[in-house]
């Protein structure tokens, strides 16, 4: 007579709610040896070996826990992705607002330094043409000493001319030395500050 043979319910997946706790079953199934055996007789088309309802139960208790534990990942996830998502959402929003306040502030500062440089460039206009106006002053005042230089040298030319017993050093031509002198000083004083103007005005 051959063993009786032995199954062994198989072992579930780990889950988040684990089934280990739930003891596995060892099923030894009847033999076919009854007073209405069929024993020795074809028994073709037939299962000799049946699970026990015990074995069913456990087999829908199991399928039952696993469908609770992916159910349960499930709402995990879902639940980990949605604040996943209201995370990132409050994230995007907190940077939005804080990129609108700084650009805000930087248009201020744009605001604030473009007029400080209309300002600066309006003072600069204001300056040159000051400077424009002096030195059209400063060209007229050497235009009027040509006049008094031209009279005072034409003096001591004509002095230079005298006769050697009038060609004599008085006071009148000291005078006319230092007139010309003076004029002489001035006229360059005059073209250095008009030389310096232009320099500022370039």
């Amino acid at each position: 007579m051959s063993q009786p043979a032995v199954l062994l319910t198989q072992e579930p997946a780990p889950q988040s709610i684990p089934v280990s706790e739930l003891p596995m079953k060892v099923y030894e199934p009847a033999l076919n040896t009854g007073p209405d055996s069929s024993s020795g007789l074809a028994t073709a088309g037939f299962r000799t070996a049946k699970f026990l309802p015990e074995e069913w139960h456990q087999n829908n208790y199991i399928r039952y826990h696993e469908a609770f534990a992916d159910r349960d990942h499930s709402e995990r996830c879902r639940h980990e992705s949605q604040n996943l998502a209201n995370y990132t959402a409050e994230l995007a929003q907190r940077t939005q607002e804080d990129s609108t306040a700084k650009v805000g502030q930087r248009l201020q500062d744009i605001h604030f330094w473009k007029s400080e440089l209309q300002r600066e460039i309006e003072d600069l206009v204001a300056e040159t043409d000051q400077l424009a106006a002096q030195k059209l002053r400063l060209e007229r005042a050497i235009d009027a000493t040509e006049v008094p230089y031209s009279i005072a040298t034409d003096n001591l030319q004509c002095r230079e001319r005298r006769q050697h017993p009038d060609l004599v050093r008085d006071q009148v031509e000291v005078e006319l030395l230092k007139e010309t002198e003076l004029i002489r000083n001035i006229q360059e004083l005059l073209k250095r500050t008009v030389k310096q103007a232009v320099n500022q005005m370039q």
